[in-house]
């Protein structure tokens, strides 16, 4: 137990700089409400590094006093970790504790520092793919945005269709989350961007790639938006910077006219043969592709950038060769390209699309949604 009383100056500089919350490593509960009912009140412990007395924990015969009421020898706690630091001496010794300090009020100087221009909306969409549902958390949409943005609300924008039960390989599926993704976007994105409420928006998205497309449809007047890609290695949100810039290219197919199709082959290689079985023999064929297709290929934002300017051609191109007729599209690519070959598309200029989703419970590419 404390023998010396902490001066209110330092209380209060201890508050500031811990952003009022435990700064024990992997904890960082705020200490001013109760995490369930939200009542705001002081559940807070000031604990010494060094104790302030020569037979406390820690404690020196030469710095206890001299220490006793220093900032720098000052932690903030919750009730469990002020205890077990002062129980469990040998595994928290001097300069753990003050590198936890260092840490935990660096993070939050940083926080604190980014400018209101930095806000940025959490949009979480997420929809069965398969048997598995969309793991998405806003907790780690925030760890994704720092030290770039930070969040603007203190929850998420999230549209997914909550609790379904229903697989990707049915018609009822699709016509479930095609009305409940416009259904909610239109509730909760296009209000918010009428009134001007949030300058910048986070996109987290995780479904079907038809449904994706469709999404980044309705999102594509927002001005200012970041889409995230998952990445498989390391398990992260976050930009990557340690992979290549994507080589796209278009490749045009050799037969003039037919029923347009594009295939765009960035997380595998999709043979002519699948098209053919879903479209017949008089299909022009056109591509956007990478020399080494894989599903982890995109690591970086510069190339999703080119994967935009290769988009906005390709539909310019297939558009003056074959009109304002049906183009249909054969996705196999990362999510986060998904939803911006969506925004890409431009209502009143663009082909209307038809978009296959490939399910080995219908043995390959199927018709699933429209876009007109």
């Amino acid at each position: 137990m404390s023998k010396t009383p902490i001066s209110v100056k330092n209380q209060n500089l201890l508050w500031a700089i811990s952003g009022g919350r435990c700064e024990y490593e992997g904890c960082n509960t705020p200490l001013y409400m109760d995490i369930l009912t939200k009542k705001k009140y002081n559940k807070a412990y000031i604990a010494h590094i060094v104790a302030d007395s020569l037979d406390g924990p820690r404690g020196d015969p030469e710095r206890s006093e001299k220490l006793a009421n220093e900032i720098s020898n000052l932690m903030l706690l919750c009730d469990p970790h002020h205890t077990l630091i002062d129980k469990d001496v040998a595994n928290h010794p001097e300069d753990r504790l003050v590198e936890m300090k260092r840490k935990h009020e660096e993070r939050i100087a940083r926080i604190t520092a980014i400018a209101p221009e930095k806000e940025s909306e959490i949009i979480l969409y997420g929809a069965n793919i398969g048997k598995h549902a969309s793991p998405l958390s806003y907790a780690e949409a925030c760890r994704t945005l720092t030290p770039n943005f930070y969040p603007a609300s203190s929850t998420a924008i999230e549209i997914g269709l909550k609790n379904s039960s229903m697989t990707d390989c049915s018609d009822a599926y699709w016509n479930a989350e095609e009305t409940n993704l416009c259904e909610q976007v239109k509730e909760q994105i296009l209000p918010r961007m009428r009134r001007g409420e949030a300058k910048h928006y986070s996109v987290f998205a995780l479904a079907p790639q038809p449904l994706l497309i469709k999404f980044g449809t309705m999102i594509n007047d927002l001005q200012n938006v970041r889409v995230y890609q998952k990445h498989r290695e390391p398990n992260t949100w976050k930009w990557l910077d340690d992979g290549p810039v994507w080589q796209i290219e278009l490749i045009e197919p050799s037969r003039r006219n037919g029923i347009p199709a594009l295939v765009i082959g960035l997380s595998a290689t999709v043979q002519d043969e699948r098209i053919i079985r879903v479209l017949g023999d008089e299909v022009g064929i056109w591509r956007i592709t990478i020399p080494d297709p894989n599903n982890d290929s995109l690591r970086n934002e510069a190339s999703l950038s080119l994967f935009r300017q290769c988009v906005r051609r390709a539909l310019d191109t297939i558009k003056a060769r074959h009109g304002l007729t049906e183009l249909h599209v054969f996705p196999v690519m990362p999510v986060a390209a998904a939803v911006e070959f969506g925004r890409v598309w431009m209502p009143k200029a663009d082909m209307p699309l038809t978009i296959y989703d490939q399910n080995k419970g219908r043995e390959g590419f199927y018709k699933t949604i429209q876009i007109d």
